[in-house]
């Protein structure tokens, strides 16, 4: 098994496979690292990592590198969002005017927080063209997405809110039960194990893994955002820039989140960082009890969580090969890894970072790369 011979960390017996499924990967794709953590009923099982952290300067990848979780991020505000109506603080049916009045306008008062965490609000770019900083801040983001007319009539179909989703989700958790986003989350990743951060604290940027997009296997591509293109291409663009704000590939050599700047803001929708057995541990937690502890969704949760609202081509005439539930991804073409009732969110395969996260309640799993 030579494979081994190229990867560090531990293991449990029987794993093998797993672990030089892991060391192939690192060793046949651009040069790079990565790492990757899996629980599987209550306990750590996988806990690997390997190839280099930054490229440029050599720097190997070690067992608490952190990763930028790109859309990953999406999943926890998700998981956030389900325990505030698994509270009783948020009605996911309920309209989000009746938590936000001022989102009411220009027919989005029958939005609900569904729709939002399904990609169905009709709002995944704005007419505003934002600069970085405005981006980053947020206020005028948020004052934008009170403003906007949806794209389409909410709730007749849908389409990937790729930024707009984190302010969406943070000033509904806000405005309904009265906590920022930042609590939600420390309430969520408390715990074993714990080294996830919405946005790069202090310190920690000698940590850091550079975030690359591995060109060779993505199809994604980004119409230009001019007046003559047509909407829906024009939408897949903008979803990303939000105007002038982001790279459309979201990252670059210094730039996009490799950016120090973005970095440090934690943009709710993609800017959260943590290291491969952290995110394990916490997807775990989502669907199993772990160290004594409930899981974090209840079976009544997770049910409701993996029931699916949005499928099929898009309301921007692209076809739709994922498909979601209550705010995360479930089974589907992009992620034939699952069972049809396990929660997850990645970056459907051949995103800007590569990050695949899931919780499997079947098989008590949770796994993170």
């Amino acid at each position: 098994m030579t494979g081994l011979n190229a990867i560090h960390g531990t293991w449990q017996p029987g794993y093998e496979p797993v672990v030089e499924a892991a060391a192939a990967v690192i060793a046949d794709g651009p040069p790079s690292g990565a790492a990757l953590g899996i629980w599987a009923h209550g306990g750590p099982v996988v806990n690997v990592w390997g190839g280099l952290a930054r490229p440029g300067d050599g720097q190997p990848w070690q067992q608490d590198t952190l990763a930028v979780e790109f859309s990953v991020a999406k999943g926890l505000l998700a998981t956030c969002t389900l325990r505030a109506a698994q509270k009783g603080t948020l009605d996911l049916d309920e309209t989000c005017a009746a938590y936000w009045p001022e989102f009411a306008s220009r027919g989005k008062d029958v939005i609900t927080a569904r729709m939002v965490l399904a990609h169905r609000a009709g709002l995944p770019a704005l007419d505003t063209n934002f600069t970085l900083e405005e981006a980053l801040d947020g206020a005028a983001v948020v004052t934008a997405l009170e403003q906007q007319e949806p794209l389409w009539p909410p709730g007749t179909g849908y389409a990937y809110h790729a930024m707009t989703y984190g302010w969406l989700v943070a000033e509904i958790l806000r405005r309904s039960t009265g906590q920022p986003l930042s609590d939600h989350l420390d309430e969520l990743t408390a715990g074993r194990d714990n080294d996830i951060w919405l946005g790069l604290p202090e310190g920690a940027a000698p940590r850091l893994a550079e975030a690359a997009w591995d060109r060779q296997h993505t199809n994604l591509r980004f119409p230009p955002d001019r007046p003559e293109t047509p909407w829906q291409q024009r939408t897949i663009t903008r979803a990303v820039t939000i105007g002038s704000a982001f790279l459309p590939a979201l990252v670059g050599p210094g730039t996009g989140l490799n950016d120090p700047r973005i970095l440090r803001a934690g943009v709710p929708a993609v800017g959260i960082v943590s290291t491969a057995r952290s995110m394990a541990a916490l997807w775990a937690r989502t669907i199993t009890p772990v160290d004594g502890h409930s899981p974090l969704l209840n079976s009544d949760t997770i049910a409701q969580a993996s029931r699916c609202r949005s499928q099929g081509e898009t309301a921007l005439g692209t076809p739709g090969a994922g498909r979601w539930a209550t705010g995360h991804m479930i089974r589907s073409s992009l992620a034939p890894m699952t069972t049809d009732a396990s929660p997850q969110v990645d970056r459907q395969g051949d995103g800007a970072g590569g990050q695949l996260c899931f919780a499997d309640p079947h098989h008590s799993v949770g796994f993170a790369s």
